[in-house]
């Protein structure tokens, strides 16, 4: 099939890996895709648009930013109706963003299908940014809730995104739970790299619990050191690593420094995406203390395949990915007592840390991939098709 693949991020962090995963995941089961958008297929490191768009985010008042992200509907609409016409596509696939009915009108009055990719319920999470505090805030529910319902069908990230959608006015029935993917062949499990376990300066024979992401507020991560901290006073033989940088960095060393953990905890800085598989294979425990209600995140389906035993909190969005006990092992949400308490049992379970890695790493091939994610999407699209024409 011919797949024209829309998209409004700015092409970095885990957005850009899910925009260039999904590309390649179509285009490996031999369909062709054409990418459309401000930054398009280039790498974010390589564009100049880029750094334009990233500073005229940062400095235009949040009213003037808001308009040009409306009048974005405009030029996607014509966008989207000129690559019609060209590429003659048989499906549109995309990604959505707050403002944007462009690609979906686009679409519709081509009758050409659209598949609608929905990671956050865009408006809600700006309505609740001190600093992103959004303008015209009925008009992004009111456009989110019409793009939702007229996409020929619209995939979301986890059954929570689903349930949040439908309370908004979106039909029942018209959302399709996909949790996000992850390429087994670059996360495949491998041995611990002794040389980068010198360069941490973390002992051979020591418990490794691990985190991978941007370091935010709402990750947890002041949960994670507190728990980790009663674990070492357990007598428990661990070191916590923290892969990543980003603004809670003071706020974590400050805890570090508070709890006495410094000989405990290993903080990276930012680590280039493809260097990530080496640093988690390090890890015993692989750990994701907290997340919005509504996300699927990438980081868990990373340490699944490579293999790691995964402590998530017991929410629906973590259960969407994880089977309890199976593939990983839950805490409930929120709580440090619980999570120590789940921490204690794997570092003093090496091999309950293996079964659970394992099947993990088995479910990642099987179910939780970019190949399966695409190869899925295309039985929708394709199965939508066979309908219209059956009315037709």
């Amino acid at each position: 099939m011919r797949i024209l693949y829309h998209h409004r991020t700015l092409g970095d962090g885990a957005e850009g890996i899910h925009v260039r995963e999904m590309v390649q995941a179509f285009r490996r089961l031999g369909h062709e895709v054409k990418v459309i958008g401000p930054v398009g297929e280039v790498l974010p490191e390589q564009s100049r648009k880029l750094r334009i768009l990233d500073w005229t985010k940062r400095h235009i008042p949040a009213a003037f930013y808001e308009i040009l992200e409306l009048g974005y509907t405009l030029y996607a609409l014509w966008k989207t109706r000129r690559e019609i016409g060209t590429f003659q596509p048989d499906f549109i696939y995309e990604r959505y963003i707050i403002f944007n009915a462009g690609t979906t009108l686009g679409g519709k009055s081509r009758r050409v299908p659209v598949c609608l990719e929905v990671n956050a319920p865009l408006a809600l999470e700006r309505s609740g940014e001190p600093d992103e505090r959004l303008i015209f805030r009925r008009l992004a529910f009111a456009i989110e809730r019409w793009v939702c319902s007229n996409a020929t069908r619209t995939i979301v990230v986890s059954t929570p995104l689903k349930d949040y959608l439908e309370s908004t006015g979106v039909p029942a029935g018209q959302c399709t739970v996909m949790p996000n993917g992850v390429d087994p062949a670059q996360f495949a499990p491998r041995p611990k790299n002794s040389d980068l376990l010198e360069r941490l300066h973390i002992p051979p024979d020591c418990v490794v619990v691990g985190f991978t992401g941007v370091l935010r507020p709402w990750h947890g991560l002041d949960m994670l050191l507190t728990a980790m901290g009663n674990v070492v006073r357990q007598g428990c033989n661990a070191v916590l690593l923290v892969v990543g940088d980003g603004p809670y960095r003071a706020v974590v060393d400050g805890i570090v420094a508070r709890e006495c953990l410094g000989s405990h905890v290993r903080v990276t800085g930012r680590v280039p995406h493809q260097q990530v598989p080496d640093y988690v294979a390090l890890f015993d425990v692989a750990v994701s203390p907290r997340a919005p209600f509504y996300a699927s995140p990438m980081k868990v389906l990373e340490y699944m395949a490579l293999g790691k035993a995964v402590l998530v909190p017991g929410t629906p969005n973590f259960l969407d990915i994880i089977d309890e006990q199976v593939n990983g092992m839950t805490f409930p949400d929120g709580s440090a007592a619980g999570l120590e308490t789940a921490l204690v049992s794997l570092c003093n379970s090496p091999q309950a840390c293996r079964e659970l890695g394992a099947q993990a790493r088995r479910k990642v091939e099987a179910r939780l991939n970019w190949a399966w994610n695409a190869q899925e999407v295309c039985r929708l699209i394709s199965t939508a098709l066979g309908d219209l024409r059956g009315r037709s």
